[in-house]
């Protein structure tokens, strides 16, 4: 996430200045209502520029101020990826993470209660996955929502599973993160296992509004290497002869989200057994966990 961008910002204002002066053309030419409609066009256009831009000051603000030493205690305890990173690399993952709860809301469900640790391992895991790619940003996803236990997957995200298949995690289709606390701290606690929630359903909001397996932020000239690779991998799922479990067969959008999850926390054994897959995500998400371990 990009805190302060001066060049974004000058080009949205130049982008914002040049869109009301077209706008205004046709009522200069016609020369009727030039006072109403120039101020209509330029006032709304002040307010967009407005908005936009304040994002960027509350921004500056809040990674300014940093992280609660209470957080930053709970990231060194918790999370291992933290505890490794650098001193310049901890202050931007602190920024990001601090930037992330301030502009995404986190609500308990049956009683769960939000604390800073809950906050502290959501935001890591979703920070995690745009750490080294400032320039993406999640869209408005909604509201994370922290289950008690895991929960149906029929559309009534009951935690009383009766019997019926229980999910860790999952994307709502009209907005909003669902994500099982037990689920969520075991996948600090056994961080190298190829399971983690946080990572599989942040994933699955990268992958876009309507999940594919080709991520939004892929560049045009990386689709086919990245299509082969996957391909080449998901039908290695089917036939049982591939480092990911069998969950990743379910459809292309499964497959990219189990593929991250073993990504950042099974590298080498992706990087040896699953080559073509390991350098597709690295060079997407600009990180190389192996490096780093």
């Amino acid at each position: 996430m990009e805190v302060f961008p001066e060049k974004k910002i000058l080009n949205r204002a130049l982008l914002t200045a040049a869109s009301c002066l077209l706008l205004s053309v046709p009522f200069l030419v016609m020369g009727r209502g030039i006072a109403v409609s120039l101020s209509v066009i330029w006032s709304m256009g002040i307010i967009y520029y407005f908005l936009y831009f304040s994002k960027y000051i509350k921004r500056e603000k809040i990674a300014g101020k940093g992280l609660d030493e209470n957080v930053k205690k709970i990231l060194s305890e918790r999370v291992s990826f933290y505890a490794h990173l650098s001193a310049a690399d901890k202050a931007l993952y602190e920024a990001d993470i601090a930037i992330f709860l301030a502009e995404h809301s986190i609500a308990g469900v049956d009683g769960v209660k939000i604390t800073a640790e809950v906050q502290a391992l959501v935001a890591a895991t979703a920070v995690r996955l745009t750490f080294k790619r400032p320039g993406w940003e999640y869209y408005n996803f909604g509201e994370i929502l922290i289950y008690p236990s895991g929960f149906t997957a029929d559309g009534n995200y009951s935690t009383k599973q009766n019997g019926a298949f229980s999910a860790a995690g999952m994307v709502h289709s009209q907005g909003g993160v669902i994500l099982s606390l037990p689920h969520l701290i075991r996948s600090f606690e056994h961080d190298n296992d190829g399971f983690n929630v946080g990572y599989h359903e942040f994933a699955h909001v990268l992958d876009g509004r309507r999940p594919d397996g080709v991520p939004d932020e892929l560049s045009l000239g990386s689709y086919r290497p990245w299509a082969q690779a996957m391909q080449a991998e998901f039908e290695r799922v089917h036939s049982g002869h591939s480092i990911l479990r069998d969950y990743a067969g379910t459809n292309p959008a499964e497959f990219f989200a189990c593929a991250v999850e073993y990504f950042f926390e099974k590298p080498l054994q992706m990087r040896e057994q699953a080559f073509e897959v390991y350098e597709q995500l690295r060079v997407f998400f600009n990180q190389d966990p192996v490096s780093e371990e």
